[in-house]
């Protein structure tokens, strides 16, 4: 992975951080409608922002990495009471050995990028949980989901499930080429729920002289256990 490529994705994390810390507003007359004012301005920014970063995680993928395949220093792995120890307990059993690599960006207790080892491969999660709404994320014209990302191939399923809220699953089924590493598979969900969106992609891993291992044959996990564990209440602040 480039220096460019691993760079990309704190950048846009920091943006995030700068538009959630949200406009300030005057007391006296009339704050009513400023008030009000303000409050879609932060929606506006937070749709925005949101957007790149999502943009970012589905085109690079697995974030930012430590560099020559070397574990990271103070990594978190399942030691108990760490964030990935009890991440394992909301995924489905066999999933492989849990270890935290970078922090995220975003409101959610188990926000970060994690390394999933199985098998002698290293796959990646990205949990991401943003302040927002349904209304904010717009379907481009033609598409049938808010995650599509002009010039990718991948497939989205958009759900209305019972309680009213939306989910959605994107996977890109065939490998990619970037700076002369070689991503595989991935799939992604979102879930609009209760003012927020939970974000969860699982990558097969990518192969180049930052990375952790091997890749996996297929992301850690499947279509199914990702819509599953999107729907878990514990990711939401």
């Amino acid at each position: 992975m480039s220096h460019g490529e691993v760079d990309e994705v704190p950048e846009a994390t920091e943006l995030l951080g700068r538009a959630l810390q949200g406009v300030p507003m005057p007391s006296g007359p009339g704050c009513d409608a400023v008030f009000a004012r303000a409050a879609r301005v932060r929606w506006r920014r937070r749709g925005a922002v949101a957007a790149a970063v999502v943009a970012v995680s589905l085109t690079v993928g697995i974030g930012a990495l430590p560099g020559n395949g070397r574990e990271p220093t103070g990594v978190t792995g399942t030691q108990p009471g760490s964030r990935a120890d009890r991440l394992a307990k909301l995924l489905p059993p066999g999933i492989g050995e849990i270890r935290q690599v970078e922090d995220v960006v975003g409101e959610g207790p188990y926000d970060g990028l994690y390394a999933v080892y199985k098998d002698g491969g290293v796959g990646y999660l990205n949990v991401q949980v943003l302040p927002g709404r349904r209304q904010d994320w717009p379907v481009p014209v033609g598409e049938r989901c808010s995650s599509y990302i002009p010039g990718t191939a991948a497939t989205c399923v958009p759900e209305t499930l019972p309680n009213g809220d939306q989910r959605e699953s994107t996977e890109l089924a065939r490998e990619s080429r970037r700076g002369g590493n070689t991503y595989g598979p991935k799939r992604s969900v979102r879930l609009f729920t209760k003012g927020y969106i939970v974000m969860i992609t699982a990558n097969s891993g990518f192969e180049g002289k930052r990375a952790l291992g091997p890749r996996l044959d297929a992301p850690p996990l499947t279509a199914d256990q990702l819509r599953d564990v999107v729907m878990s209440p514990e990711l939401l602040p």
